[in-house]
C-alpha cells in the first residue's frame, strides 16, 4: 500500500511538472495576436502525417540526423502503450493483458527499444563529440534527456528478456528505474527544447501553406504592424515556443552564412524568452537587436528547411511593418519609398519612358489575349533587363502566343512589402488590381519571381480568386514541349551555362519552377545546366531579397559574392538566371571579381532566343 501511494504522489508530481509550464507557455501564446487558421483539414491532416508521423522533412533536408532522429520518434510513439501498462501494473493491473498480444506487442516494441538506442546514441554522438556549429553550445539538458532515453530502453529490454521474474528484488528495482525515469523525462519535457515532442505537431498542423504568408493589416482597426511581442501573430508565439533548436534554419541562412548578426534560430529563442518573461514588452532593442531585422532577404531558406513548421520570416516582416509606422527604417530606404509614391517604380525612372518602349518596339496592349505578360519594373526601365524583355517578346511572338501588355502597370509593390511599408504596398496593390480586373485577366505571365509572388498576394486585396500567375520559363517549358518553338544551334558554338535558382521561385514557387528552367536550358544548349554546391530548392540567396537590393550591407562578407564566386567555381563561362534581382546581383558581383568581361550573366529567356529556329 505505501509503495502504491509513492507511486501516486510520483505521478502526480511528474504530471505537475508536465502540465504546469506547458500552462504557462500557453498563456503566453494566447497573448499574441489573433488566432489561429485550420482551413483545408484534409490538406492539414495529410501534411501532417508526412511531416509528423513519417518525419519526411526531417529525413528529406538531413538524412543521416534525420533518420537516427526518427527512430527515436517511431520508439516513443510504439511505447505510449506499453508506457501505460509499465504504471499500470504497479497497481495491480495488466492492461495490455499477459497472453499473445501481449507478448507479441512487447517483443515488436524491443526491436524498436533497439532501433531509439542507435538512433539516441548516433544523435548524442553528433551533438557532443561532432558538434556542428549549427547545434549551438553543449546543452545538460540534451545530455540528461540523451541519458534518461538510454536508460529507459535498456530498462524496458531488461525487464522483457532478463528479469522476467517480476517478484525479485532486483526486477523489482528496475520496474522503478524505468517508472522514475518516465517521471523525469516528463519533468524535463516543458523545461528543454523537447517540448517540441508536444508543440511540434501542432505547429505543423497549423502553419500556412504559404511560406513565409504575409497577412493584410486593417488600417481601419488602427493596425500598423508589430512593435511589442504580443502584436505578433499567434503562430509565431507558438513556433518560438516549439523551436528545436536543430540548427537547420542556421546553416542555410545567407545572412548568418555571410558573418552577419541574423541567426534565425537565435531570433526564435529570443522571442520565446521574450514572451516568457512578457509578452507587453517591445520587440526592437529590448528583445532583438533592430539591426536583425534588416538583414533579412526573405530568401524563405530557414522555413523551408524547418522540420517543426515555424516560419522565422513573418515575424521579421511584422516587425519591419511596426518599425517603418513608426518612421524607423533604414535610411536608404526612403528613397525608394519615395520614388515609388511619386513614380510608382523604385528606381525613379519616368514613366513615359516605359510607354515609348512598349511602343517602339511593338508590344500588344493587352485586349483580351490569352495571357497577359506582366513586365515588372526593370523590364519596362532598365537598358540591361529590356534585352530580357524582348528575348522574351520574341520567342512569344515566334511561337504565336496570343498575349498582350499593360503599359500603366505600376510597380507590384514587392519591395515595400518586404521593406515593412504596408501602407505604401497597399495603395500599388489597388491602382493594379483595378487594372488586372478591368481588363479581365485570366492568366499572367512574368519574367520576375518576385512579381509572381506578389501578384498571387493580390488576392488578398481583391484580385479575381481565378487568375492564374505563372513564371515565363514554366510557359517557356511548355512551348518547347508543345513543339511550338524550335532551337539550333547558331553558329556560335553552345555553352554549357550553370544555372541559379532564384529563391522565389525554387522554394517560393511550383514543384515544375525548379525543373522547368532546367529543361529550357538544356533544350537550348543540348546539355543539362551546370549545378553549383547550393542548388535546387537549396540554392543560396543572390541577396537582392527583402529590400535587401536597396539596403547598404556593411556586416560580413557580400551577399552575392559568396553566391557568385560558387556559381563560378563551377568553370561555367556564363551564367543563367530567372530573376531581374538576380541577374543584377550577380553580374555586379562578377564585376567585382574580376569575371565581368569573360563570365556572362543572361536570363534563360536569352539562351532561347538566341537559338530560335
Amino acid at each position: 500500500m505505501l509503495e502504491r501511494i509513492v507511486l501516486t504522489a510520483a505521478i502526480a508530481l511528474g504530471l505537475y511538472g508536465f502540465v504546469q509550464p506547458i500552462a504557462v507557455r500557453l498563456r503566453a501564446i494566447g497573448r499574441a495576436h489573433g488566432g489561429f487558421i485550420a482551413d483545408q483539414p484534409w490538406r492539414r491532416t495529410a501534411r501532417f502525417v508526412w511531416d509528423v508521423l513519417l518525419q519526411g522533412t526531417v529525413i528529406a533536408q538531413r538524412p543521416f540526423a534525420g533518420l537516427m532522429h526518427a527512430l527515436v520518434f517511431w520508439g516513443f510513439i510504439a511505447f505510449i502503450p506499453v508506457t501505460l501498462d509499465h504504471f499500470a501494473r504497479g497497481y495491480g493491473a495488466a492492461l495490455l493483458g499477459r497472453g499473445l498480444l501481449y507478448s507479441v506487442l512487447t517483443k515488436t516494441i524491443a526491436v524498436m527499444a533497439v532501433a531509439v538506442i542507435v538512433g539516441m546514441t548516433a544523435l548524442a554522438w553528433r551533438r557532443f563529440v561532432v558538434r556542428p556549429p549549427a547545434l549551438g553550445k553543449l546543452s545538460l539538458e540534451s545530455g540528461l534527456v540523451a541519458l534518461l532515453i538510454e536508460v529507459l530502453m535498456i530498462t524496458y529490454l531488461l525487464d522483457i528478456f532478463a528479469l522476467t521474474d517480476h517478484t525479485t528484488m532486483i526486477a523489482h528495482i528496475n520496474w522503478w528505474l524505468h517508472a522514475i525515469s518516465i517521471l523525469a523525462f516528463l519533468w524535463l519535457i516543458p523545461r528543454s527544447k523537447h517540448l517540441h515532442l508536444v508543440l511540434s505537431p501542432i505547429t505543423t498542423y497549423l502553419k500556412d501553406f504559404e511560406l513565409a504568408r504575409i497577412r493584410p493589416l486593417d488600417f481601419e482597426k488602427e493596425e500598423f504592424g508589430a512593435s511589442k511581442l504580443s502584436d505578433l501573430s499567434a503562430h509565431t508565439a507558438l513556433g518560438a515556443m516549439t523551436c528545436v533548436e536543430c540548427g537547420r534554419c542556421f546553416d542555410h541562412c545567407p545572412a548568418t552564412s555571410t558573418g552577419k548578426l541574423l541567426d534565425p534560430k537565435q531570433l526564435m529563442l529570443d522571442l520565446r524568452e521574450g514572451f516568457l518573461k512578457n509578452p507587453a514588452q517591445p520587440i526592437v532593442g529590448e528583445t532583438v537587436p533592430e539591426e536583425i531585422f534588416w538583414q533579412c532577404t526573405t530568401c524563405g531558406a530557414c522555413t523551408y528547411q524547418c522540420p517543426v513548421g515555424i516560419d522565422q520570416i513573418v515575424p521579421i516582416l511584422e516587425t519591419r511593418r511596426g518599425m517603418v509606422a513608426e518612421g524607423k527604417a533604414p535610411h536608404t530606404f526612403n528613397t525608394f519609398f519615395g520614388n515609388l509614391e511619386r513614380l510608382q517604380n523604385p528606381w525613379a525612372y519616368p514613366t513615359p519612358q516605359a510607354h515609348e518602349f512598349i511602343r517602339d518596339n511593338g508590344y500588344p496592349s493587352f485586349d483580351g489575349h490569352e495571357y497577359l505578360y506582366w513586365m515588372g519594373c526593370l523590364a519596362r526601365f532598365d537598358v540591361n533587363y529590356r534585352k530580357v524583355s524582348l528575348s522574351f517578346k520574341q520567342i512569344l511572338d515566334t511561337a504565336g502566343v496570343s498575349y498582350g501588355v499593360l503599359a500603366d502597370e505600376q510597380c507590384t509593390g514587392d519591395a515595400a512589402r518586404r521593406a515593412g511599408n504596408e501602407y505604401l504596398f497597399t495603395e500599388l496593390a489597388s491602382a493594379n488590381v483595378n487594372l488586372l480586373n478591368s481588363a479581365k485577366v485570366k492568366k499572367i505571365v512574368a519574367t520576375c519571381p518576385h512579381c509572381v509572388r506578389t501578384i498571387s498576394e493580390y488576392k488578398d486585396f481583391g484580385l479575381d480568386a481565378d487568375v492564374e500567375i505563372i513564371h515565363h520559363t514554366q510557359l517557356i517549358s511548355e512551348l518547347v514541349g508543345a513543339g511550338k518553338i524550335t532551337l539550333k544551334d547558331n553558329g556560335e558554338g553552345i555553352d554549357t551555362p550553370v544555372y541559379h535558382d532564384p529563391c522565389y521561385l525554387s522554394r517560393y514557387g511550383r514543384k515544375g519552377d525548379i525543373d522547368n528552367p532546367r529543361r529550357v536550358l538544356q533544350a537550348a544548349t543540348g546539355h543539362a545546366p551546370l549545378e553549383p554546391e547550393r542548388t535546387r530548392d537549396k540554392s543560396f540567396c543572390c541577396g537582392a531579397g527583402g529590400a535587401m537590393i536597396f539596403a547598404e550591407e556593411t556586416q560580413g562578407t557580400r551577399i552575392n559574392r559568396e553566391r557568385t564566386t560558387e556559381l563560378l567555381a563551377t568553370g561555367a563561362q556564363s551564367i543563367a538566371v530567372g530573376c531581374p534581382f538576380c541577374q543584377i546581383m550577380i553580374r555586379d558581383a562578377t564585376n567585382d571579381l574580376g569575371k565581368g568581361d569573360t563570365v556572362k550573366v543572361q536570363d534563360v529567356a536569352q539562351f532561347v532566343a538566341g537559338r530560335l529556329g
